[in-house]
């Protein structure tokens, strides 16, 4: 409890989340930052540091010391820039992320640290151009273009340029402030291009784009800055959008300052934030990198620094006071050095560490906590300027036509070839913007970058003319920006784009056949155009009759394959374009597809189709009530050991396509893999130790060819392999939040695929696949006419419910969903009615024959009768005349008849009486045997009772119970004279029936002794048992304990023994006397 003499000060930010009871019982003291008493103690703090020495520290590690001159030196130039910069800034500029006066002059005593040498500080002059250097960085580097266009990073270069004139960083007008560089060997400011970052690329096809990184003035820059604050551990944050190359750039500093030749003190590794990234989550995989030292201190292996490298920074997800556990966790590492053992709750201090992130202010939670932010140099990453585009298309695009023939070797073509695609894209992004409902609008320089991945593809001796080249490109325009759209209005919004670019850039080439409204061509470049070809190249004709052929051929051939299920596909042109789409995606290193379409579109089909034409491996996951985490990162374990196999058997082709639909996803955290997989190519403790030894012992053959010998480089080229072999296919449906809220919090589901949106089935594919479904029932439609209306009326009726729908939704704004699936439910609805209409009114036709053909059966054999009976009538008469004669001679025997009559009756009653004493005898006779039945019916189910096993357990006993002995010394009585085994004297009497001779006599052969018993009713009936013996058994029969429910309760099988015999007895009893009845 708090004790009077304990008081307590609380540090916060604002009073959001404070409660109103909180508030009044507490003094607060409110500290402005207008006034600029933060910085301004920042600074005075610095140059003290730099003016006194430190003496907890040796000579050697003392920081540079000013001089008095030095000071005062420094504190004019703060005074004379800082604060007329800071006052512009904050009036006129946005940056990227919110920042703080104080962060922003942080970051310009950080950059101070890096650049200021005794030689700089001895001249003015060179201090100020140092200075004046880094204060530009300082307070532009988190300067980029706005959403709504404005160029804040020129704007601050316009206001340096006509505030600041005494120090000349410009040299031209056309230049901003930040296309110079400060050579520290002249102390002059120089283009980015003659600093030693920049050098010139050269490209050879097919390398992959992504794989080669061209200079350019801003990566330059960036890299220059990276490399000096990093050398002094300072923490960087890499700020913009998706696809503006931050982790390319990051990784190719790390990179190059880790390099493994001995000479570095840099180790460094990439961590992925998610959605689900907490502090338990975070802290894990940073100490996975870590060793124990001594005590409680850990750090990386050996003498190396490790650099940590957080990319998405801002993703994690933002509980609901607005913090996120991995920050905090980020915050305290960063400020104190040390974490807490949650297992031990001891502290851990983390040495020789620092923190290099990257993130998207647009995605995840926009900001993190400005606490932890302050602690960042941040700097922005935007859409290159366009000179720098061009520099970079350059390279790519001019060395690969560099080896092409004619006009497409000309670097005249291929500039303006550029040059229309970089005005293509700016017309796109300012065309379709990003959207609540349409935040996929998100055009970048991958985007851009992926275009140019398309023409490159190309083979000279398959692109001999200007005009084809020009085609490819509008080809690879249309699917990376074309096939992200989401209606009919926009495509033609984008195509009306294309048209006014092509006749502005190439209007020699005639491509308003591909455009046209009605009947156009379609154009199509794939790698299956005809026998099989496996080059990129364009499907030519007016139609897809040609393509449609090999499609059929390799949907035939996948279907022949047992491994596969069968699929029965109407292959029409929407259908044939999706494939050649998606074969395209899944065809190029790192391609990964997501499929976005309403249900029943045919996403996951095409899919296999097009995984069978690349000749790749489909695999899915089958979800249970179980299947959980573990079981999808098995399954994902499973898929690269497939890649492993294929590395094994040394195969330079092959791959294995992920197939997944958004029904699948049970568990949000399989998402987690997933970005990890797409973002990275990589997922982190995906394999235990003991399996990354059994990857590695299985491809040391492919590695050794590929120049990997040890176990780091096996496993790097083992990890190179899976982001080209495994690739993603997403099937995701528009409809509801669950993909909208999946791409926020994963934003490479996104940003790292290639989208395919699957439009609405045109009507003419809708009429297609009515006639292809309608096949099968074309017999029951009647006339060519009534068949071709049916087949009309398909589509029409589907497209006029889409239209109801669509306004359904303008008035009511309640969405209904009619999708292919609910098209193709109509079909079979039709057909199924159709078939069961068709059976009923032919059985009630066949009914109605069958009847009239009884009327007429019925009617001939009336006027057959008729004919028949009027004959018999004649011969009625005929007969009748005769009998008349008969008649009177009968008359005349009458009398003798008569007399004879009366002898007769008088017998008849004699023998009736006979036949009633005859039945009344049977009639007891049957009554007697019927009192038999249940005596029989007992003694057979007391036999059915028994089994071997209880008789063996009999034959085991050296003293039966009491009782026991008599029961089988009974069955030794009836079976004398039957049984060959039971010894009889002279009399036919059983010479022995004691224990031990029942024992040797009946239960020797046990099987045997039930066999007889089995069979004794059917002896009895034949009257082949002694009478001896019924007399004899008698005696034990009169014993009081020769009872069945007595002799149950010492032996089971002597019970059931017991009642055969007494109803045996019985049944002989009743026999005997119905035997004289008979």
């Amino acid at each position: 409890p708090r004790e009077e003499f304990m008081l307590k000060v609380v540090e916060i930010r604002d009073l959001v989340y404070a409660t109103p009871a909180t508030v009044s019982r507490a003094g607060i003291l409110y500290i402005s930052a207008t006034e600029g008493y933060q910085w301004r103690c920042l600074i005075d703090s610095w140059l003290l540091r730099h003016c006194t020495p430190d003496p907890t520290k040796k000579a050697n590690q003392q920081t540079m010391l000013f001089t008095n001159e030095v000071r005062d030196n420094f504190q004019g130039l703060f005074n004379q820039y800082c604060e007329p910069t800071l006052k512009f800034f904050k009036k006129r500029l946005q940056p990227v992320i919110p920042v703080e006066e104080v962060t922003l002059i942080g970051n310009l005593l950080n950059m101070l640290d890096c650049l200021l040498t005794p030689a700089i500080l001895a001249d003015y002059d060179v201090m100020q151009n140092n200075f004046c250097f880094c204060c530009v960085w300082s307070f532009g580097s988190i300067l980029t273009i706005s959403d709504d266009g404005t160029d804040y990073a020129a704007e601050f270069s316009t206001w340096w340029k006509t505030t600041w004139k005494d120090v000349k960083i410009v040299a031209s007008a056309n230049n901003t402030v930040f296309d110079f560089w400060l050579d520290p060997e002249t102390s002059k400011f120089n283009p980015w291009s003659k600093s030693p970052y920049f050098y010139t690329a050269t490209y050879k096809s097919p390398d992959p784009i992504n794989q080669i990184t061209v200079p350019t003035t801003e990566t330059c820059s960036i890299s220059f800055w990276l490399e000096n604050l990093i050398n002094k551990s300072h923490p960087i944050l890499v700020c913009g959008p998706a696809g503006t190359g931050k982790t390319q750039n990051v990784n190719g500093v790390l990179k190059k300052l880790s390099k493994e030749d001995g000479t570095s003190i840099f180790r460094y590794a990439t961590i992925n934030f998610n959605f689900y990234t907490t502090s338990t989550i975070l802290q894990s995989t940073m100490f996975s990198h870590l060793e124990k030292k001594t005590g409680s201190n850990f750090g990386p292996p050996g003498k190396y620094r490790l650099i940590y490298f957080l990319d998405d920074l801002n993703l994690p997800e933002v509980d609901p006071y607005n913090t996120q556990s991995a920050i905090s966790l980020l915050r305290q590492q960063m400020e104190y050095k040390h974490w807490f053992d949650r297992a031990k709750l001891q502290v851990q201090n983390i040495l020789n560490t620092q923190i290099v992130a990257g993130m998207n202010p647009t995605a995840g939670s926009f900001l993190v906590d400005p606490r932890l932010q302050r602690h960042f140099t941040t700097f922005a990453m935007g859409m290159p300027e366009a000179p720098s585009l061009v520099t970079i298309y350059e390279t790519f695009l001019g060395g690969h036509l560099s080896t092409f023939s004619g006009e497409l070797s000309a670097s005249a073509f291929w500039n303006s070839l550029i040059k229309a695609a970089l005005t293509l894209h700016t017309s796109v992004v300012q065309t379709f913007r990003k959207t609540a409902a349409n935040f996929h609008y998100e055009f970048n320089v991958r985007h851009l970058s992926n275009v140019f991945q398309g023409l490159i593809a190309s083979k000279k001796d398959r692109f001999t003319s200007a005009e084809k080249f020009v085609l490819l490109w509008l080809h690879e325009s249309e699917r990376v920006y074309g096939d992200r759209l989401v209606c009919k209005a926009d495509i033609e919004k984008y195509n009306q784009l294309v048209q006014l670019q092509v006749k502005r850039s190439f209007p020699t080439c005639n491509t308003s056949r591909y455009y046209a409204l009605e009947n156009a061509w379609p154009l199509i470049f794939c790698h299956f155009t005809k026998d099989g070809d496996p080059e990129y190249d364009q499907v030519m004709g007016t139609n897809l009759e040609d393509l449609k052929k090999n499609l059929e051929i390799q949907l035939r051939d996948f279907n022949n394959n047992e491994n596969n299920t069968a699929m029965f596909l109407d292959l029409f042109d929407d259908a044939i374009k999706h494939v050649a789409r998606i074969v395209r995606i899944l065809r190029n290193e790192s391609g990964h597809a997501l499929l976005v379409g309403v249900g029943g579109s045919g996403k996951r089909s095409l899919a296999r189709l097009a995984s069978h034409i690349c000749e790749y491996t489909v695999k899915q996951i089958s979800i249970s009530s179980k299947y959980g985490e573990n079981e999808f990162k098995e399954d994902l374990r499973k898929m690269y050991f497939v890649i492993v196999d294929q590395l094994s058997r040394s195969e330079d082709k092959g791959g294995v396509v992920f197939l997944l639909t958004d029904s699948q996803i049970t568990n949000e955290k399989f998402l987690i893999y997933l970005n990890d997989l797409l973002a990275s190519g990589d997922i982190p403790d995906l394999f235990a130790m003991e399996d990354m030894d059994n990857i590695v012992n299985m491809v040391p053959t492919v590695c050794v060819m590929a120049g990997s010998k040890d176990r780091k480089e096996i496993i790097k080229f083992f990890q190179g392999e899976i982001r080209k072999r495994l690739h993603l296919c997403l099937c995701f449906s528009p409809v509801g939040d669950d993909f909208r809220s999946r791409a926020r919090k994963f934003p490479a589901l996104v940003n790292c695929t290639v989208i395919d949106w699957f439009q609405p089935w045109p009507k003419e594919a809708l009429l297609s696949v009515g006639k292809e479904k309608l096949k099968e029932i074309s017999d029951l439609l009647g006339s060519d006419d009534s068949r071709t209306g049916i087949e009309n009326f398909m589509p029409f009726s589907f497209v006029s419910v889409n239209q109801c729908a669509e306004r359904f939704f303008q008035v009511e704004r309640r969405y209904v969903y009619t999708t292919p699936k609910s098209y193709l439910e109509l079909l079979q609805l039709y057909k199924n009615i159709l078939k069961k209409k068709v059976k009923e009114y032919a059985g009630a036709i066949e009914r109605l024959e069958k009847g009239l053909q009884k009327l007429k059966d019925t009617g001939d054999t009336v006027a057959r009768l008729e004919v028949e009976l009027k004959v018999k009538l004649e011969q009625a008469e005929d007969k009748k005349a005769v009998a008349s004669g008969i008649a009177e001679t009968v008359n005349k025997e009458k009398a003798k008849v008569e007399v004879e009559s009366k002898k007769a009756s008088e017998e008849a009653a004699k023998c009736a009486v006979i036949q009633a004493e005859v039945t009344e005898k049977q009639r007891s006779t049957l009554e007697d045997l019927a009192k038999a039945e249940p005596a029989v019916q007992q003694a057979m189910e007391a036999l059915d009772s028994l089994n071997k096993k209880d008789l063996g357990e009999c034959k085991t006993m050296s003293k039966p119970p009491t009782g026991v002995d008599d029961v089988f010394g009974a069955t030794m009585v009836l079976l004398a004279g039957v049984h060959p085994n039971i010894v009889i004297t002279k009399q036919g009497k059983v010479k022995d029936f004691k224990w031990d001779a029942c024992k040797k006599q009946v239960l020797g052969n046990i099987p045997e002794y039930i066999e007889y018993l089995q069979k004794f009713k059917d002896i009895v009936d034949a009257g082949q048992v002694p009478t001896t013996n019924w007399k004899e058994v008698r005696e034990f029969l009169e014993k009081e304990h020769f009872k069945p429910d007595i002799i149950a309760t010492k032996n089971k099988a002597a019970a059931g023994l017991c009642s055969w015999v007494v109803n045996i007895v019985m049944y002989y009893d009743i026999l005997i006397t119905v035997e004289p009845k008979r």
